[in-house]
């Protein structure tokens, strides 16, 4: 098969195309509907899911230098061909490019059949488009075929929809039989501008009333119920992911099907579109049990007639009400339908996306389109059949019906997503919808009473038939050597001296095999510990991720007698390149975001005062920052790969002297405040720095600030104590070339699969108490609340959680659900936190960004007591814990692909506990050094709730977005966990949302 480009367009002798191309750059802002393509895109760059493959079967032999040279009069037309998505200050922006040739790719398979070329076909159908570039169209031309030639269009959502198909196909047959004729390919210019339009749309979302539009429907659409599952789907809720895997069922619609259902439409004064998509309400009634649902339409969303000659993207996604127990018979539901298709009409303007954050929920499940594109008219010289979009192995949505037209007839296309329901199921419904369409036709009054034959199987109304899997091996229980669990008694006592304070040998007498690591309090940090110390002292490397699996210790026993593994660092490529983590991507990501930089910046601002050698204070700084190969870091992108890799061999950052004697006291703050929250340029400079302000005789500031993405909390506290090792002139240990944590794919696949699997369902969002509404970007800016739960009340508290086998962290998860339960009514939450990936002795000397974010349910629906609700958040921790090889990026792709820029994925709180207070590095009894409060501060989420555990007292502190909240009302918040925590301390046998 031979794959190569033609020769260029000006060898052809065809004249370039004239008109009304432009090389004048443009920038404008997107539109709704781009914002959450391109929010996608940057959240999943290699996902197929908003790829439009095209094909073209032609009708005869393809001339290949025409073909390239209309195209690139259609791009030179169509100013959206050419447009590339870059950001811009805070906000994301296109930006027209200048009229170029399009390239075509060859080819060629002489005697070969369309299915022999398919796995070909595939790769081109689901290969990236780089958005940042401006590449939104690729071609490629199959020739030699025995079916004859085709043409392979790939475009991307972001600047072409279906509407566009009919402009963009008669613009290229004209280009093309211009260029056949040898005359040049002349279009006529646009009424209108894409970017114009955009920013018209961007200027009407932002009015006031389009704000509450959304609101008001939002709350409608909520009425109608929770989101549709349909019998037959597999277990687990839906969860909408970028990248999901996908297939489709097509059926052909029986002969004259078509031509009745228009005779039936134009006689009811009704259309093709509400005959099908009642029939379709139907059909979805009768699988899914319920009379009262929503379902969402595609709609076409041109502003105006001006727009109808444009290609790009205006389709929007509009969620809509069925009401199937409000008629009797079909005819009547079409009529009743009639009004939610003018609804339709009505609310296509309303940005799907802001109906979804508005209604806190997944408004769309299950979706229908009817594809009916302007088709060109006799007047245009089209040498190929109908096109036929060709499918990309995604899906979009749970489940999406499409009625289309193509060379041969009408088809119903039903795209489904693999991990949600099984192609029986599917091939059962477009079966059931054929022969419901049939029944309506030949009757269009039929009761509806009567339609009941085409609902499910009886067997699938309960349970999904069962996917193909493998029989379990069967468990074998391989006895443990009494030395070993000796041994892992011993590891436990060793972890837990300090949080217990009893002797080892006392801890040791008191356990069982079964005795369960977090019940006696153990916490993520401790793990690392236990971990990096058998490692040094046995030799034996472990995972937490394999001692969570049993956190007992029976289970620890059963590692140690294990063959023994040998960590293995990942390796830098030839080119001194290094994979970066997915947190590490996930951050790069959230860089780019201007509006989030600040959230993403550790500073840490320590006081001295004393007899302090400020020459010798700066040569230990900057000794400890070019130590860690992490910290000399720089990060870029490739392109062609879609990844972010970075190097450590760069300089490290600089350590400035700022002589600020006979400063005020706000004229330190303002410039410690600047330090601290300027970004960094992640691909030049080195992402950490520091600087020190020397106020003269006996009073210096240190200011060290680091990019999140290379450090974390564990990281701090090393970093302090070098400083300070360095400053007193004692050694330090050796370099550690790791920078962060990645584990193997198929582990991170399998971990996602069932987070997301138990995670599925619930909401993914949080009702708090907002005394402002969400801007449309996060804004970081942060207030600070603590309360100390003095140390009776805390040891009380913790009896409760060791009596429930439950951390501190947990029980601050179940007070903090049943508080924010308390003050939003709400029942089921998601809370992210943060979790430690640290599983060696070398990671835990590193400095380094060696923690990922994990989702964690706290779901206390039905009134469970107190010891209910502890055991549900520990068994979900548990199960968090197990799986924390799952990127949180493919866990928020799955549960909340929609989201905006206005708000943090998944959830708007985080939750962490800690154990021990960032200490001030000691460089010697003659200086006193205390860490100062950060001011201003920044947040990541809208709520951040962390306990600290300073064996004494416990400290909750709540970080709260000013933007959103006054202070009075994140007092009131966090005055409702003191509450919670009173009382389960008093009863924890009652149920605390009794009467709420």
């Amino acid at each position: 098969m031979d794959t190569r480009a033609p020769r260029s367009v000006p060898e052809t002798g065809i004249p370039p195309a004239s008109g009304p191309q432009t090389d004048r750059p443009e920038c404008g802002p997107l539109s709704f509907a781009q914002e959450r393509l391109w929010l996608i895109d940057a959240a999943a760059p290699d996902a197929a899911t908003y790829l439009v493959p095209v094909l073209l079967r032609w009708q005869g032999p393809v001339d290949l230098a025409v073909l390239g040279a209309a195209l690139t009069a259609v791009t030179a037309r169509h100013e959206i061909l050419r447009t590339g998505y870059r950001l811009r200050g805070d906000e994301p922006e296109q930006f027209v490019g200048p009229a170029a040739d399009v390239a075509v790719r060859v080819v060629r398979a002489p005697g070969r059949s369309w299915a022999d070329v398919e796995d070909e076909v595939r790769q081109l159908c689901a290969a990236p488009l780089d958005l940042s570039t401006g590449q939104v169209l690729r071609c490629a031309a199959f020739t030699g075929l025995t079916g004859g030639d085709a043409v392979l269009l790939v475009l991307h959502h972001i600047a072409f929809d279906g509407w566009s198909m009919g402009r963009l196909c008669a613009d290229l047959a004209t280009a093309y039989a211009a260029g056949v004729d040898g005359r040049r390919p002349d279009l006529p210019a646009v009424p209108a501008r894409f970017v114009e339009l955009a920013r018209r749309d961007r200027e009407a979302g932002h009015r006031p009333d389009a704000r509450a539009a959304v609101a008001e429907r939002a709350a409608e659409l909520l009425a109608a119920g929770p989101g549709l599952t349909l019998a037959g789907a597999l277990p687990g809720a839906s969860g909408r992911a970028v990248v999901r895997a996908g297939d489709e069922v097509v059926t052909a619609l029986p002969a004259g099907l078509w031509d009745r259902v228009t005779e039936l439409a134009a006689e009811h004064r009704l259309t093709p579109f509400v005959l099908f998509g009642t029939g379709f309400q139907v059909l979805l009634g009768l699988w899914s049990g319920r009379d009262s649902f929503r379902y969402g339409v595609i709609a076409a969303n041109r502003p105006g007639p001006e727009a109808d000659d444009v290609v790009g993207f205006f389709a929007n996604t509009v969620p809509l009400r069925a009401r199937l127990g409000e008629a009797d018979d079909f005819a009547q539901l079409c009529a009743q339908a009639r009004g939610e298709a003018f609804r339709t009409l009505l609310y296509q303007r309303l940005p799907f996306h802001q109906l979804t954050a508005a209604a806190r929920t997944e408004l769309v499940e299950v979706a229908f389109a009817l594809q009916n594109f302007p088709v060109p008219g006799p007047e245009v010289p089209v040498r190929w059949a109908l096109p036929e979009v060709l499918p990309n192995g995604t899906a979009k949505f749970d489940l999406m019906l499409t009625v289309e037209e193509r060379a041969d007839g009408w088809y119903a296309r039903w795209e489904y997503d693999l991990a949600r329901y099984p192609r029986t199921v599917v091939a059962a419904l477009a079966e059931a919808y054929l022969g419901l369409l049939g029944a309506v036709t030949e009757r269009f009054s039929v009761p509806l009473a009567e339609l009941v034959r085409f609902g499910p199987d009886p067997a699938w109304a309960t349970a999904a038939p069962a996917p193909a899997t493998a029989a379990p091996a069967t468990a074998t229980v391989v006895p443990v050597p009494e030395s070993a669990v000796r041994r892992a008694a011993e590891c436990f006592a060793a972890a837990l001296t300090d949080l217990v304070e009893e002797p080892a040998e006392v801890i040791v007498a008191g356990l069982t095999p079964a005795t369960d690591f977090f019940a006696m309090g153990g916490h993520s940090l401790l793990v690392v510990t236990m971990l990096r110390r058998i490692e040094r002292q046995d030799g034996t490397v472990l995972s937490a991720r394999e001692f969570l699996a049993d956190a007992t210790v029976a289970g620890l026993a059963r590692l140690l007698v294990a063959p023994p593994r040998v960590a293995v660092a990942t390796p830098a490529g030839s080119d001194g390149r290094q994979v970066t983590s997915p947190a590490q991507q996930r951050f790069w990501s959230i860089d780019r975001l201007p509006w989030l930089r600040q959230a993403y910046l550790v500073p840490t601002v320590v006081d001295f005062a004393g007899e302090i050698d400020v020459e010798r204070l700066r040569v230990a700084v900057e000794t400890v920052l070019a130590r860690h190969p992490a910290l000399r870091a720089r990060f870029e992108l490739d392109r062609r790969q879609r990844r972010v890799y970075h190097r450590t061999d760069g300089p490290a950052g600089a350590v400035t002297v700022v002589d600020a004697a006979g400063w005020t006291d706000e004229q330190v703050r303002e410039a410690v405040a600047e330090w601290s929250w300027a970004g960094f340029d992640l691909a030049r400079a080195a992402p950490a720095r520091a600087h020190l302000l020397d106020r003269g005789g006996r009073d210096v500031i240190l200011v060290v600030v680091v990019h999140h993405i290379v450090f974390d909390g564990w990281s701090r506290h090393l970093l302090m104590r070098q400083i300070a090792a360095a400053y007193r002139g004692e050694g330090l240990p050796e370099p550690v070339a790791e920078t962060g944590h990645t584990d193997p794919d198929d582990t991170a696949r399998a971990d996602t699969r069932a987070v997301v699997q138990a995670l599925a369902g619930a909401p993914v969002d949080v009702v708090l108490p907002y005394d402002r509404g969400r801007s449309d970007t996060q804004e970081t800016r942060a207030g600070r609340l603590t309360y100390d739960l003095d140390p009776t009340r805390a040891d009380r508290l913790r009896k409760v959680a060791a009596d429930a086998g439950c951390t501190m962290f947990m029980v601050s998860a179940a007070l903090l659900a049943v508080a924010l339960a308390r003050v939003g009514g709400q029942r089921d939450f998601l809370f992210a936190f943060p979790w430690s990936q640290r599983t060696g002795a070398r990671s835990a000397d590193a400095v380094g960004l060696f923690i990922d974010t994990l989702v964690l349910r706290a779901d206390a629906s039905g009134e469970p007591t107190w010891q209910e609700l502890l055991a549900r958040v520990r068994e979900a921790a548990n199960l968090s814990f197990r799986h924390s090889a799952a990127p949180f990026d493919a866990v928020a792709a799955a549960l909340h692909p929609d989201r905006d820029l206005g708000r943090p994925p998944v959830t708007p709180v985080y939750l962490s506990a800690e154990d021990g207070e960032l200490s001030a590095p000691d460089l010697g009894p003659d200086v006193a050094a205390t860490i100062r409060p950060l001011d201003p501060l920044h947040l990541k989420y809208e709520i951040e709730l962390s306990v600290l555990d300073r064996r004494q007292d416990l400290r909750w502190e709540l970080l709260y977005s000013t933007a959103l909240f006054d202070p009075v009302t994140a007092q009131a918040v966090l005055r409702a966990v003191i509450t919670a925590a009173d009382d389960v301390i008093r009863q924890p046998t009652a149920r605390p949302l009794e009467g709420h």
